[in-house]
């Protein structure tokens, strides 16, 4: 699957990532090396963050049911914790400056394809 900014005609991740297979090695990789450049980490029923553990700042989007993004946090710091994002259904975890590469803003529509 692959992640896009359709309002900005960007794509976000060529790859999407999950942690619903190899829970334990995902999150352990991610941790020490950061999110891979051209993926995205896709957390379902996701309304707050944390980053604790990892070694690596993360842009951050949380969705709403509708798609579209309802709150940005760019290069977001290790070993913090996002305060609950409001309507979110989802969340997507990019490596740091894709928001701005992007152009991504509030209010943008996120579509995830099947790749």
């Amino acid at each position: 699957m692959s992640v896009l900014n359709l309002t900005q005609n960007t794509i976000l991740g060529d790859t999407l990532l999950t942690l619903a297979s190899n829970f334990n090695k995902t999150l352990k990789r991610i941790n020490n090396y950061g999110i891979p450049k051209g993926c995205a980490l896709w957390l379902h029923r996701c309304s707050g963050i944390y980053t604790v553990g990892m070694k690596n700042p993360v842009d951050i989007i949380f969705i709403d049911k509708n798609r579209r993004i309802i709150r940005i946090l760019r290069n977001f710091p290790p070993g913090c914790f996002t305060e609950s994002a409001d309507g979110a259904i989802g969340a997507i975890e990019l490596p740091p400056d894709t928001l701005s590469e992007t152009h991504s803003n509030q209010g943008d529509l996120i579509e995830l394809f099947p790749g």
